[in-house]
């Protein structure tokens, strides 16, 4: 994943060593600190009003099992450590706690803030009923199980506990771009003259998860004013790998993935269910029963999103489109993707990838007749 500046990396890793030192009183129990969510599937986006404005969620693993431990004393084990952290680091804002986790704001630089989840290994029966259920075990291995303080056995030992699994629901997702990742690292490994094992995957943006990006953007400007009824971000990820087919072009990609999305929205019991990958028995959905404009909304951005797409491509000359598009998705995402487009074919056309149309001369990979690389003097 690329972060979205050094300094959310470097206080991210001082945080993991925080937990680690010596004098931790979590060190015992080994704490492994890791990313979740946007910023470790790469679709992270800014805020509509552009603001330098990033959440970060983390995820606090402490080798630990559910007959040693309840979720308040796992919570709290570490909601000491972060408050320990904030005081020694003298930050403005004192640790918060909420329901899940623990949140550390930081106000100097880059604003963001950080969402530490603790959690400890679910129990190998659970993972063994995900294997029976169609999970692999390269991923029901990396189950965990997360504190909620508005449960009842909150307080007490007891075997339910909420489940999560953002390694695994990570590792599903790079399944869905396998080919257009390792394609793409293969480029920039040549463009580079490396190896492609040597090329770090955060250096490497699919046409998948820069497709999020763009339906993300295009629903936060659309719900701007409604945004406690928006599409969720995880069903729109997970629809949208669902959808995927490992398209290159990016426009090809949200056309697959627009006319693709509802046919992965399941009915069970009468109710909308959109499976969680990882765990089929959560329902990422599961809010649209009670509040039926929920799915309304979903429907209605669905549309309105291909409406938008479909009358871009109907203008000609790429930078009409791109005008066309930016009251959609913003002039920022647009820019990005143009640039990001042009970059792509640069790569192409040096690698002697980049190819010509001889009907219409469109650029592309699909063409026949191979682009020249430019040079200074004109040979």
């Amino acid at each position: 994943m690329k972060w979205p500046s050094g300094e959310a990396e470097k206080r991210y890793q001082a945080v993991g060593k925080w937990l680690e030192r010596d004098e931790s009183i979590v060190e015992k129990y080994k704490p492994v600190i890791y990313t979740q969510g946007s910023f470790r599937l790469g679709t992270v986006i800014k805020a509509v009003t552009g603001e330098e404005k990033y959440d970060i969620d983390l995820v606090c693993d402490l080798d630990l099992t559910k007959s040693q431990v309840t979720q308040k004393q796992l919570k709290d084990l570490v909601g000491f450590e972060i408050k320990s952290y904030a005081h020694a680091n003298n930050m403005n804002n004192p640790a918060e706690e909420s329901r899940r986790c623990w949140t550390l704001n930081y106000a100097d630089g880059t604003q963001f803030h950080m969402d530490i989840l603790p959690c400890i290994p679910d129990s190998e029966l659970f993972k063994l009923i995900l294997q029976s259920r169609g999970i692999p075990g390269s991923i029901s291995a990396h189950a965990i199980a997360i504190t909620d303080n508005t449960l009842p056995n909150y307080e007490y030992i007891d075997e339910e506990w909420l489940k999560s699994n953002p390694k695994g629901y990570a590792e599903w997702f790079k399944e869905r771009m396998k080919i257009q990742f390792e394609a793409m690292r293969m480029i920039l490994a040549e463009s580079i003259r490396a190896e492609a094992e040597d090329v770090p995957e955060y250096k490497i943006k699919t046409t998948l998860q820069r497709a999020i990006q763009l339906l993300k953007r295009h629903r936060d400007i659309m719900f701007e004013h409604d945004p406690d009824d928006k599409p969720i971000s995880m069903i729109i990820t997970t629809l949208a790998a669902h959808a995927y087919d490992n398209q290159a072009d990016l426009y090809d990609a949200l056309c697959s993935i627009i006319r693709g999305m509802p046919k992965y929205i399941l009915v069970r019991n009468g109710s909308p269910w959109i499976p969680n990958p990882v765990n089929p028995d959560e329902n990422f959905a599961d809010k649209w029963a009670d509040n039926p404009k929920k799915e309304s909304n979903f429907k209605r951005w669905l549309a309105r999103l291909e409406k938008d797409l479909v009358s871009a491509m109907n203008v000609v000359g790429i930078h009409k489109v791109a005008e066309r598009l930016k009251p959609a998705f913003g002039d920022r995402a647009v820019n990005d993707a143009m640039k990001r487009m042009g970059e792509d074919f640069r790569r192409r056309r040096e690698l002697g990838l980049l190819r010509m149309s001889a009907g219409t001369g469109i650029l592309g990979h699909k063409g026949t007749t191979p682009v020249r690389d430019h040079t200074f003097y004109g040979e």
